[in-house]
């Protein structure tokens, strides 16, 4: 079966217990709108939805939790003979507006009614709905929906934070970076999905790829063999297109399954935001991308000053505003957990490299709003959860003779100052990394997590300014210097790792080929290639290892996953999770857990690990096999 195939399958649907059911209009005009709805997609009709849960073809989707507010998110899906472009196709099936009702609950039967509203939503923004769902209890599990044209959307669950005082026990989040729809059928999604003891679910950038980037090491489905020839797999050029896009990963059951699991917080990286010129002329721009990024996802608005804070709840009957203009670049922001984190999302690509300031990275803005967020959580949070879209920690040099092509082959530049492997943001600017690392010791600030992508493997890192001795002492996290937090880079969820790449580098070699160039041989690629970049893979490892040794945790292997942080009050606990890639499959396995511990940070394994469950769960944890790396 096709990817296509697959997700207008009703079971792929139904076995995820996804659903819609008929309502009762409320009042003559919804039930006239009701009526003239039609469900059934006409001959044609290509745009990429589920559609067994039409008009809400797309699931629902909540994120950015404050402890007494929520973004809720859906998009409402009216099919029309004319065509899926919402900017060409202003009035589907004569629908210039939609009603739609939301309501938020304690039951997932929806009767213990929280808070209720309406409004509307049209053409202008996509059909999409962004509610801020107010007045709500504090770490609370709610239940939420929405109702148009007749129907009720599935129930998406999600979870208030605490507010100080409150007694949480634990914060448990599920972490994921750089998920491509092309490679990877989602099974880590679904595993999230199944867990009932998630706070938050954290996305490091490239949530949605602008495109399928060609790597046929990890094409998994029959229909992707021509990328360019069609319009799911060839680049974005248009603010259509990236729509469309949002339009197919959405639509996938495995990460719907997600996106109703728990709430959501997403930091875009690149590839969310990247524009697009077609002989010359912009046909995408930056601000275009980041208002389709803020349509389509439930991230909260800062306001448009870049002081991080947020604006007032819209109230019960009013859609959270789309941003535009320079607002659109602005999306780093904090998320408070009361007494137990804070989680602290950064923007390493939009403010970087900006002439005249003191911060190459961050630009000065968002080091100042920085500086005040983390000295404020200093005094009232136990740990700060960082979101931070490229690796925090150093990944210097190793000397083996394919160093050098490897780290070309990721876009890395082996002979930069200071022998940094990575180019990008952090890597790129090793003062700016010192600087704060120094500035979050000068100011006693410690226990920080640190949860990035970008990197496409598993590298866990003690953060630090210096990793040689006697700066830093390996075996300790201690040393003159010491650790002032720890990093996970999550891996992918397709986008190809260490061994992936040189496979493809190996292949297109033995074929006399190039990158982009037609893939014919799976079958071979896995038996011959594969093995033969593990080795390789293996023996960079082990040599990275050496040359850094804060690097606590390294696995470039085709290992693909999420992250699951547990952060408790006197430690935090991380676990690598991997999934299988090319089909589906309901396996996983935990390929390590590390903990920190507060007041000392330095990620140390156990030995004999058990999955972490947070306190509400309630059935057992997931049973793990634990493989050694």
């Amino acid at each position: 079966m096709d990817r296509r195939g697959f997700l207008r399958s009703g079971t792929a649907v139904g076995a995820l217990g996804l659903g819609v059911s008929p309502v009762v209009a409320t009042t003559a005009a919804e039930a006239r709108a009701a009526g003239r709805y039609r469900r059934r997609l006409p001959d044609g009709w290509t745009y990429p939805v589920a559609e067994e849960l039409l008009p809400f073809g797309h699931g629902v989707m909540s994120g950015d939790p404050l402890a007494d507010r929520v973004i809720l998110w859906t998009r409402v899906t009216i099919p029309d003979a004319r065509g899926w472009d919402s900017a060409t196709v202003r009035d589907p099936q004569g629908f210039r507006r939609v009603a739609v009702r939301w309501v938020i609950a304690r039951d997932p039967g929806l009767r213990r009614v929280v808070r209720r509203g309406r409004v509307t939503t049209s053409a202008r923004r996509d059909w999409t709905v962004k509610v801020d769902a107010d007045r709500l209890p504090s770490a609370t599990t709610l239940y939420y929906a929405f109702e148009a044209l007749g129907w009720r959307s599935p129930v998406g669950r999600t979870r208030t934070a605490p507010a100080p005082g409150d007694d949480v026990g634990s914060l448990t989040v599920a972490h994921f970076a750089c998920t491509s729809w092309w490679h990877d059928v989602f099974n880590s999604f679904a595993r999230v999905a199944e867990r009932d003891d998630l706070d938050l679910i954290t996305h490091a950038g490239d949530h949605v790829y602008d495109n399928s980037g060609g790597h046929p090491a990890s094409r998994v489905w029959a229909d992707q063999w021509s990328w360019d020839g069609d319009i799911d797999n060839a680049d974005v050029r248009t603010p259509a297109e990236l729509r469309r896009r949002y339009a197919l990963y959405y639509a996938d059951p495995q990460l719907m399954a997600a996106h109703h699991a728990a709430p959501w917080a997403i930091m875009a990286d690149q590839h969310d935001y990247d524009p697009s010129t077609t002989d010359g002329v912009t046909t995408l721009s930056t601000e275009q991308a980041g208002r389709v990024f803020f349509e389509w996802t439930p991230v909260r608005p800062p306001l448009p000053d870049g002081s991080g804070r947020f604006p007032a709840s819209t109230g019960p009957r009013k859609q959270v505003p789309v941003p535009r203009g320079d607002a659109t670049l602005l999306s780093y922001r904090v998320l408070p957990f009361g007494d137990l984190a804070d989680v602290v999302l950064l923007d390493v690509r939009r403010f970087a490299g900006r002439d005249g300031e003191t911060s190459q990275v961050l630009g000065d803005r968002q080091w100042a709003w920085l500086e005040r967020t983390l000295l404020a959580s200093r005094d009232r949070a136990a740990f700060r959860v960082v979101v931070n879209q490229v690796n925090l920690g150093q990944l210097r040099a190793f000397n083996l003779p394919a160093a050098s092509a490897f780290a070309q082959a990721f876009g890395m530049d082996p002979n930069v100052p200071e022998g940094e492997l990575y180019t990008t943001a952090w890597g790129g600017q090793p003062a700016e990394r010192t600087r704060l690392l120094a500035w979050l010791r000068e100011q006693g600030i410690l226990d920080n997590v640190v949860l990035s992508g970008d990197s496409h493997g598993f590298f866990g890192n003690d953060l630090v300014e210096d990793p040689q001795l006697p700066a830093y002492e390996p075996l300790t996290g201690g040393g003159t210097l010491g650790a002032v937090g720890v990093e996970m880079v999550g891996s992918s969820a397709g986008r190809p790792g260490g061994q992936d790449v040189i496979a493809e580098e190996l292949y297109f070699a033995s074929v006399g080929g190039s990158r982009g160039a037609a893939f014919a041989d799976a079958e071979g690629f896995d038996a011959r290639y594969r093995p033969a970049a593990l080795a390789a893979t293996l023996a960079l490892e082990t040599a990275a290892r050496v040359a850094n040794p804060h690097l606590r945790y390294f696995n470039w292997r085709a290992d693909y996953g999420h992250t699951i942080v547990s952060v408790q009050p006197d430690r935090a606990v991380v676990e690598c999770w991997s999934t299988p890639q090319r089909e589906v499959s309901p396996q996983q396995t935990m390929l390590t857990q590390l903990t920190t511990p507060r007041g000392a940070p330095h990620l140390t394994p156990v030995l004999q690990p058990q999955p972490v469950a947070g306190p509400r769960r309630g059935r057992s944890a997931p049973r793990a096999r634990t493989r050694r790396a």
